[in-house]
C-alpha cells in the first residue's frame, strides 16, 4: 500500500514523497532533504491502519506536535513524549499543546500525559488546562494533578470541586481530593455520596473512593443508594470481598427487595465479584428462604452455575475459584 513521508527542516517547505510498501521488511528512501531534519512524519495523513514504533529526538517530536494537522498522530506524539518524563523539552512541548492547542482533544491528551511529570514541570500547564473552555481538558487537568501531587494541586483541585460547573470535572475533582487530601478525605467521600448529578458521575467517584480507601462506615452510605442505580451493589460486593460482612448481609438482604431491578443488581454483584468463594456460600444461604419467585428461580440458576465453576477450579490444572472485586 502506498505511505506518505513528510520531512521538515527549518530552511524551505517541507519534503513530502509517496512510495509503496510491498514486502514485510522495506526501506523508505527520501531524497532532496538539504538540511538535518525539524521533523519526521511517517505516513502524513494517518491512511494507514497501523501501530507505529518510531523513535525520534524529542525536538522533532514537539515540532511535530505543533505542526502535524491529524488528530492521531498528534495523539501518537503525545504518547512518546509523555514516556520522558525527565526532559524538561517534552514537559514543554506538552505544555503548549495543554494549554493552545487548536483542538480540545489534543489539549485533553497533553494534560493527561502531564500527569507523570514532576510538579516543576506540570503545574503551570495543568492550572492553564484546568481553566480551560472544554469541559474535557479541565477533568483531564484535574485527574492529572490528582497524580502530580502537592500543595498547589490541592488547590486546584479543590477550587474545581467547590466553582466548577461540569459535573465531570467535581467528579475528577473528587478522585483527586481524595488522594491528596488525607485530612478530610472521609468528610469528602461522604459529600459525594450525598451529592446528585448528571448519570451519578460524583456519587460514582465517590463510590469508587470508599471502596478503594476500604472504610466500613460507609457501608449504610452505599446501600441508602442501592435503589438509585447498579454501581453501589458492586460497592458492597467489593467490600464484603474485603471481608466486610456488613457489607455481604446488606448485599444477600437486597434479594429480597420489593423493587425486581434491585434483587437483579444483588444478584449480579454477588455472583460476578464475589464468584463461588463467597458468593456460593451466600446465596446457599437464602436459597430456600427467598420469597420472590422470579429472584429464587435465577438464584438456583446461579447457584449451579458456581458449583460447577468450583468443581472446575478444583479438579487438577483447574483455575482459581475466587471472584474479583
Amino acid at each position: 500500500m502506498p505511505v506518505t513521508v513528510r520531512i521538515a527542516t527549518g530552511t524551505g517547505p517541507d519534503v513530502v514523497r509517496s512510495t509503496w510498501i510491498d514486502q514485510r521488511e522495506d526501506t523508505v528512501v527520501v531524497d532532496g532533504v538539504a538540511a538535518e531534519p525539524s521533523m519526521i512524519v511517517f505516513d502524513d495523513g494517518n491512511r494507514m491502519l497501523k501501530t507505529l514504533t518510531f523513535e525520534q529526538p524529542t525536538p522533532q517530536l514537539a515540532t511535530q506536535l505543533r505542526r502535524d494537522e491529524n488528530l492521531w498522530n498528534r495523539w501518537w506524539v503525545i504518547q512518546q513524549l509523555g514516556k520522558r518524563a525527565s526532559e524538561p523539552a517534552a514537559a514543554a512541548a506538552l505544555a503548549e499543546a495543554a494549554t493552545k492547542s487548536d483542538y480540545f482533544l489534543t489539549r485533553a491528551q497533553a494534560a493527561a500525559a502531564l500527569g507523570s511529570f514532576p510538579a516543576e514541570s506540570a503545574l503551570a500547564a495543568l492550572a492553564g488546562a484546568a481553566r480551560d473552555t472544554s469541559s474535557q481538558v479541565r477533568q483531564a487537568a484535574v485527574e492529572a494533578l490528582g497524580r502530580v501531587g502537592g500543595t498547589q494541586a490541592l488547590a486546584l483541585a479543590r477550587s474545581a470541586w467547590q466553582r466548577d460547573s461540569s459535573y465531570g470535572v467535581r467528579a475528577a475533582a473528587l478522585a483527586a481530593l481524595v488522594k491528596l487530601d488525607s485530612t478530610d478525605r472521609h468528610a469528602l467521600i461522604a459529600e459525594g455520596l450525598r451529592t446528585p448529578s448528571y448519570r451519578d458521575a460524583i456519587q460514582n467517584a465517590a463510590l469508587g473512593a470508599a471502596v478503594r480507601s476500604g472504610d466500613t462506615t460507609f457501608v449504610a452510605s452505599i446501600q441508602g443508594l442501592i435503589g438509585e442505580q447498579q454501581l453501589p451493589s458492586y460497592a458492597l460486593a467489593a467490600l464484603a470481598a474485603r471481608g466486610d460482612k456488613r457489607a455481604l448481609d446488606l448485599l444477600v438482604s437486597n434479594l429480597g427487595d420489593a423493587r425486581p431491578y434491585v434483587r437483579r443488581w444483588a444478584l449480579a454483584a454477588i455472583v460476578q465479584t464475589l464468584g463461588p468463594t463467597r458468593g456460593l456460600p451466600a446465596l446457599k444461604s437464602v436459597q430456600q428462604t427467598l420469597t420472590h419467585a422470579d429472584t429464587r428461580a435465577e438464584v438456583d440458576r446461579a447457584v449451579k452455575r458456581l458449583e460447577e465453576q468450583a468443581k472446575a477450579a478444583s479438579a487438577p490444572g483447574g483455575g482459581g475459584g475466587g471472584g474479583a472485586a
